[in-house]
């Protein structure tokens, strides 16, 4: 039987693990499921039709599967989904989507860290191995890649992509999409995430195509310009390319490299 503490109310319509733990003045109403392993802790409130994965870690004092804040939203059917092995500390919350059906969830992915204060906006697609430092916000469809790094309070805009192995500065706020392999700091694109990049078992050529990559898109102002030459030189590695393809579906287009970012601010200042 699961383990629930006596101040816990928990609906008896909720499906969960023999193994869950339910800690103290926790709320969990109808719908929501938890698997095997998963622990909540202290004064969360999981809501709706929420279903957490195994061996997670949620809160205290976490909220998942509220309703979007959204003006148009019915309060019918819609749904969260969380992965295997997350981590959700405390005051971190995470909404559920707008539209109705498991199939148009909320998704959160497996072994992610959603860190204090930290937000997943309604139906954002979050990937595995993804972090949310601190006070981070992702507005509403935002889509994350694989092991994707959101820095202390930075603020995502809504319907915004960022592709895998991307790093986000701490206090970032931003419009555009961010391609794979990204460094984002001071409102562009700083470079690449070489440390990401090499932790993650890329080959020695993969890193000097990506590497390559961001290099033209520094020293060509317009993106037809560094994408030619992005062609024409790393056409060959299929890690360039997964930047060249995320580039030509941006519907928000891409951040621009922080070296033509910083002159179009005005009086020369940084952002």
């Amino acid at each position: 039987m699961p383990e629930i503490h006596p101040t816990a109310i928990v609906d008896p319509h909720c499906e969960m693990a023999d193994d869950v733990s339910i800690g103290a003045y926790s709320i969990i109403k109808a719908g929501v499921r938890i698997g095997p392993g998963t622990i909540i802790q202290e004064n969360c409130h999981i809501h709706g039709h929420t279903v957490i994965g195994a061996r997670c870690k949620i809160g205290p004092t976490s909220f998942l599967g509220l309703a979007p804040q959204h003006m148009k939203f019915d309060g019918e059917g819609s749904w969260l989904v969380i992965g295997d092995d997350v981590i959700v500390r405390e005051l971190a919350s995470a909404h559920r989507s707008i539209n109705p059906g498991e199939e148009n969830a909320t998704r959160i992915g497996n072994r992610c860290m959603l860190m204090c204060a930290s937000h997943v906006g309604h139906d954002c697609q979050v990937g595995d191995d993804v972090i949310l430092a601190n006070g981070a916000q992702l507005g509403g469809h935002v889509k994350l890649g694989n092991k994707v790094f959101i820095g202390g309070t930075a603020a995502v805009h809504q319907f915004v992509q960022i592709g895998r192995l991307s790093i986000i500065a701490g206090n970032e706020a931003f419009t555009h999409d961010v391609p794979p392999f990204a460094a984002v700091r001071y409102g562009g694109l700083k470079g690449y995430n070489a440390i990401g990049c090499k932790r993650s078992g890329m080959s020695p050529e993969a890193i000097a195509g990506v590497r390559g990559a961001y290099h033209c898109l520094h020293s060509h102002r317009t993106m037809p310009a560094a994408i030619a030459e992005i062609r024409m030189q790393y056409d060959h590695i299929p890690e360039v390319m997964e930047i060249v393809e995320f580039i030509a579906k941006s519907k928000r287009g891409v951040m621009p490299s922080i070296r033509f970012a910083q002159e179009l601010t005005p009086m020369g200042e940084q952002t």
